[in-house]
């Protein structure tokens, strides 16, 4: 069974055992301040990549749309100085 109160705060965590099967107990250290900065950049990697190529993409479209506005507005300024004529 499931207990009935899940524990609200978890305790941080300040060595790291490994216990291999044999029964050996192996010590590390935390990680360093590097090492967790660089665990952070590879967990939202994939996210930051996402979000860069849809910028891009945002960019690049509205160079387009002021691509085909310019010519749009440019056809339609010569239908109407040809009615005028």
């Amino acid at each position: 069974m499931l207990p009935r109160k899940i524990p609200g705060h978890s305790r941080s965590v300040r060595s790291f055992d490994l216990i291999t099967p044999t029964g050996r107990t192996y010590r590390f250290p935390p990680p360093t301040l590097r090492q967790r900065i660089l665990q952070w950049g590879i967990a939202h990697a994939e996210t930051l990549a996402i979000s860069a190529a849809i910028m891009a993409l945002i960019y690049v479209a509205g160079f387009a749309a002021e691509a085909l506005d310019r010519s749009v507005l440019d056809a339609c300024n010569d239908r109407v100085g040809m009615q005028k004529a």
